[in-house]
């Protein structure tokens, strides 16, 4: 028999599994998918209550490469208002997915069989030649295969001079929680570090609570996400940019064409959809050092017009900058002050030395999560970095890993027995985060997972 554990049931997880039970195998293959939160979860994007929607069209948001359009299909067959072009709410998708798995479940093999166990993951080691998995609770696993499909870890701490905002409870670390927005008092001033996609959701979800208090949202820049807006195609110009090496050679082409697209009256988030297809190969024939040179100069742009927000939650987003409900700082914070009742937000504006302060009765942190694997907190993270069994990726945005999954070991050679999907695999491919890359993903590491079995 072939056990393979799959920790973390986030989408990425989710996926793998469903993939893993349609296959053909001669041999018999044991499934676990290992995660700490209930079976009907699906990781905090998709496990909230609030009605946020999805950032990308229905119509593409089906869990197989070959049907796009599954998803759309699946709501119409139940009534659910829905067309071409529609941005659903995430927990309907969320439903959608497990019904999915339910399905693989029921027509899979009868030598394929699964369990899901809920537990922390705390520790992996290799003894004999496989891969042991220990949860919290003290259970062992043993596996052939172990695949690490960890998903979002928590943002970083605004490294600050002052540490004490840490411990409070008006400083929130998750802004994925489930207490959040719902959790808020109406009359509250929510100060947001950051002016993200998260930001976007956790305002928007105010707003539809009827939330009174004000919202202030700082980042270096200031800009929000670009709205999804329906384009006019932009032809590809990937062989301008297919032997590139350097980022300052790909912004160049990349700005010649959004000059042309503009001057063609075309909207410029068509020249970086036509990218969409050929972000992967772009991205993995950058040297280490230009990829780092596109974090810290470019990224922000990039994430502004690439992922972009849905036209509802660009609408509410007006509103509430329109009427003042919500206030956009450009800057930098310099310090977070506890005070009796407030949060004391110390902050200088972007091309200023004045240093000036807001107080909130809360601060939530949405600079998004922390992707360096060597900073990550998280005790089993922790352990796979000191065992050496994972180490990150060149521009430290993931796990060093084969873009088909196979962790690369300390020796520099692909493992066969330990396997990454989803997030971690960002800074070896780019794009790796939203279902059309990660179901891609699952699809082919499924079969190397059970390669030689059918």
């Amino acid at each position: 028999m072939k056990e393979i554990t799959i920790v973390g049931a986030g989408l990425s997880g989710t996926l793998l599994a469903i993939n893993l039970l349609m296959q053909n195998c001669r041999e018999e293959v044991h499934i676990r998918l290992v995660d700490r939160h209930s079976s009907d979860s699906l990781g905090p994007a998709y496990s909230t209550n609030e009605d946020y929607l999805l950032n990308v069209p229905a119509e593409i948001m089906g869990a197989f490469s070959d049907r796009p359009d599954h998803f759309l299909n699946w709501a119409l067959d139940r009534n659910i208002p829905a067309e071409k072009g529609a941005y659903l709410p995430r927990r309907l998708y969320r439903e959608y997915v497990h019904d999915v798995f339910q399905k693989a479940f029921l027509s899979k093999k009868d030598n394929i069989s699964f369990e899901h166990l809920q537990g922390e993951a705390a520790d992996l080691r290799i003894i004999d030649g496989r891969p042991v998995l220990y949860l919290d609770d003290g259970t062992q696993i043993r596996s052939d295969k172990v695949v690490l499909a960890l998903g979002n870890s928590l943002p970083r701490n605004p490294d600050l001079k002052s540490r004490t905002f840490i411990d409070e409870k008006r400083y929130i670390r998750n802004p994925w929680d489930q207490g959040v927005p719902g959790g808020l008092s109406p009359d509250d001033t929510v100060f947001f570090i950051g002016t993200g996609q998260t930001t976007v959701d956790i305002a928007v979800g105010l707003f539809k609570k009827k939330h009174r208090g004000k919202m202030i949202s700082i980042s270096r820049k200031g800009f929000f996400p670009l709205m999804q807006k329906k384009v006019e195609p932009y032809p590809s110009f990937y062989d301008e940019l297919k032997d590139l090496k350097d980022i300052s050679s790909v912004l160049h082409i990349v700005r010649k064409h959004i000059r042309i697209a503009e001057e063609k009256g075309l909207d410029p988030r068509s020249v970086i959809d036509s990218l969409r297809p050929h972000t992967k190969n772009i991205w993995m024939n950058l040297l280490p050092e230009e990829k780092r040179r596109f974090l810290r100069h470019v990224f922000r742009y990039w994430e502004i017009i690439r992922s972009r927000i849905p036209p509802a939650s660009m609408e509410i987003l007006n509103k509430l900058r329109s009427s003042g409900q919500l206030e956009v700082l450009t800057g930098r914070i310099t310090d977070i002050i506890p005070s009796e009742h407030k949060m004391e937000i110390n902050y200088r504006e972007r091309g200023s030395k004045e240093v000036k302060s807001v107080a909130a009765d809360v601060v939530i942190n949405c600079i998004g999560p922390c992707q360096d694997y060597e900073q990550i907190d998280h005790p089993f993270i922790r352990s796979l970095i000191n065992s050496r069994l994972i180490h990150c990726d060149p521009a430290h945005l993931g796990i060093n890993a084969l873009p088909e999954g196979p962790v690369i070991t300390e020796h520099g050679t692909p493992s066969d027995i330990l396997y990454t999907i989803g997030l971690p695999l960002k800074g070896i491919v780019w794009e790796s985060l939203a279902a059309p890359e990660i179901k891609a993903e699952a699809e082919v590491l499924a079969k190397i997972l059970v390669s030689g079995s059918g």
